[in-house]
């Protein structure tokens, strides 16, 4: 892949994520992740976090969902999962068709996370499929 179908791809993947922060403002940080590498690809974030706390979002995210290599529940890698903490909740969703594509988010407790999920799920599988 050429450097400009690159910075086109990563210029979709922002906009993507821009425009599902802007129907949830409860989202503090969106993260679009490859599993595989367990890293960070994409962020949009109205926090400062640093670079470790977004390496250890994606650690989560490989914990709570699994991966190829390592399933946490049942009897293969999950779709989602949804962690409750303190004042905040975090998601984790695997996109349909690229199982190593993993959106992460944190977001303030007062999400509506059924209307969420309901944006957020082709929101991903847009952005997994690169358009």
């Amino acid at each position: 892949m050429d450097d400009h179908a690159t910075k086109g791809g990563v210029i979709m993947v922002m906009e993507a994520l821009d425009t599902l922060e802007g129907k949830f403002a409860e989202c503090e940080t969106l993260a679009f992740a490859d599993l595989s590498t367990q890293m960070i690809l994409v962020t949009n974030t109205t926090t400062q976090l640093r670079r470790e706390a977004l390496d250890k979002l994606c650690s989560e995210a490989a914990l709570a969902l699994g991966t190829d290599k390592k399933v946490p529940f049942g009897q293969k890698p999950g779709g989602a999962a949804i962690v409750a903490g303190k004042g905040e909740i975090k998601i984790f969703l695997r996109a349909s068709h690229e199982p190593t594509d993993v959106l992460c988010c944190v977001c303030s407790a007062g999400l509506d996370i059924d209307t969420f999920l309901e944006d957020a799920r082709p929101c991903l599988d847009k952005i997994s499929s690169g358009g």
